[in-house]
């Protein structure tokens, strides 16, 4: 039995109430092995199943609102893989630190199959496609602070025998998003199907 309450922006008020009864059998099928099906558990919210290891039980989900000032980047690196994987933890360990108040909103990693699979535009001048790439939203409240991080995020990747490109308006940015939203291709390349599974 899952009690699901819904509050208003306090945190405290309670607005809303329902109790879920789920089977047991639900959870998990007989035996061992994946089972990928129900992945929305009869309807608990925010839970998919990921397999047979666990459940969470409690759950809290605190909404945020988005910051005016929004830059995407789609970092396109050409060198060896080895050589330009380091710049996702460099990227990740710069921001952490909120430079001006900016933060990381989401990144993504398109290794090479994804770039072949989804017919990857290159937006470098450089000819050929990119080995690896990585799109992401950085935020904050204060427009000069979050284009300062997109441009030193630029600046770790062209240090990486990479290139960066900015996005600012809505339009040009859902266009950099655009290409992983199709990673669903690869299938095409494995002759199965692609089920998304992130936690």
């Amino acid at each position: 039995r899952f009690e699901l309450r819904w509050t208003a922006a306090d945190g405290k008020t309670v607005t809303r109430t329902e109790t879920l009864t789920i089977p047991g059998a639900t959870f998990r099928r007989a035996g061992l092995g994946k089972d990928v099906t129900d992945k929305f558990l009869a309807g608990l919210p925010g839970v998919q199943k990921e397999g047979c290891d666990g459940i969470i039980v409690s759950a809290r989900f605190v909404l945020h609102r988005m910051p005016p000032a929004i830059r995407t980047v789609c970092l396109e690196f050409f060198g060896q893989v080895r050589d330009s994987v380091p710049s996702i933890v460099e990227i990740k360990r710069y921001l952490e630190r909120r430079p001006g108040g900016a933060i990381l909103a989401g990144l993504e990693h398109l290794d090479e199959r994804y770039v072949k699979a989804v017919g990857y535009a290159t937006k470098s001048r450089r000819g050929g496609l990119p080995k690896m790439v990585l799109i992401g939203d950085i935020v904050g409240d204060d427009d000069t602070a979050v284009a300062h991080a997109a441009s030193e995020v630029v600046r770790m990747a062209n240090s990486r025998t990479g290139e960066g490109f900015v996005a600012v308006s809505a339009e040009s940015r859902k266009k950099f998003w655009l290409d992983r939203a199709k990673t669903a291709a690869i299938s095409r390349h494995t002759n199965a199907f692609k089920l998304n599974e992130d936690v």
